[in-house]
């Protein structure tokens, strides 16, 4: 990586520190309230949908038609298919995306295509019945319960202390869930890839908690303050250098999944700064602080 982009990561460090440093009681509340508020936005759509996300076609069932195109009037193609989802993916490529309900016609819909888009070569399509699609979703849900439960026996064998420990998991679950909530915002639908970026995100989300707690526990109570600057700087270099390659791959590879998956990475690492670096930060400090 440049050595331009490392200091710049750096410098951003010592940024954050700072204004962690003046406001960090007051801070440690914003991820918080980040959290009650994507909670009940997600509890509202499992109890009134059956799923915390708006399910894909491949976890609910249908028919998803991919085309590369040269160009497309999207606004024209969704108004003649009011009943699709249509989104466009760019990169090396554009691919043009068409999801309809399992009993639709998708030879109508590729004609339908046709007439607002330069097609290239022949459609894919790909299509999932209703009950494979939900026996997916059940074993995506389950692959994620273990995994974070995995996550949780890992961090409390690491640490052996109940509060740290726990403070961590918080970490955890505020970057999954605050994710999960911003995703609803923006209208992204749950989907394999999503599953696979969240899985992955179990894991890296507590790296930078791991990192900040294992440093204050290595150096002592009586130097919190400088364990959290050392561990702040050296966990938002990996961040950025992280979303730098995310960003890379969100505008370059013109893949769906890559970009589903990029997405969902580069929101959960955004979330995870404030959650680690204010809101476990704090919570650490005032916990050992107490202790002095």
């Amino acid at each position: 990586m440049p050595l331009k982009n490392v200091t710049d990561n750096y410098s951003a460090g010592i940024m954050v520190y700072e204004i962690f440093e003046n406001y960090w009681k007051p801070l440690m509340f914003f991820t918080l309230m980040l959290l009650v508020a994507s909670s009940a936005v997600l509890i509202n759509n499992l109890l009134t949908k059956g799923s915390i996300l708006e399910r894909d076609t491949e976890l609910s069932g249908g028919k998803m038609i991919s085309m590369e195109v040269d160009s497309a009037d999207l606004p024209a193609i969704t108004a003649e298919i009011p009943y699709a989802s249509v989104r466009m993916a760019s990169g090396q490529t554009k691919n043009l995306i068409v999801e309809i309900p399992f009993d639709n016609d998708e030879s109508a819909v590729i004609e339908i295509v046709k007439k607002h888009a330069n097609v290239i070569g022949e459609p894919s399509i790909r299509t999932v019945g209703p009950v494979l699609g939900d026996i997916f979703f059940q074993q995506a849900m389950f692959a994620l319960a273990v995994a974070f439960l995995a996550m949780v026996v890992i961090v409390f064998m690491l640490f052996r202390s109940l509060v740290p420990a726990g403070i961590v998991i918080l970490a955890a679950v505020t970057d999954i869930t605050v994710s999960l909530g911003i995703l609803h915002l923006i209208g992204v639908k749950l989907s394999l890839p999503v599953i696979a970026a969240l899985l992955a995100l179990i894991g890296y989300s507590v790296d930078t908690d791991i990192l900040l707690t294992s440093e204050i526990l290595k150096t002592g109570r009586k130097n919190i303050a400088e364990s959290i600057d050392k561990a702040m700087r050296t966990g938002l270099t990996l961040t950025g250098t992280t979303l730098v390659a995310l960003l890379a791959i969100y505008f370059v590879s013109g893949s769906v999944v890559l970009q589903q998956i990029s997405l969902v990475m580069m929101i959960g690492l955004l979330v995870d700064v404030p959650a680690t670096w204010f809101t476990n930060a704090g919570l650490l400090r005032w916990h050992f602080e107490k202790k002095v």
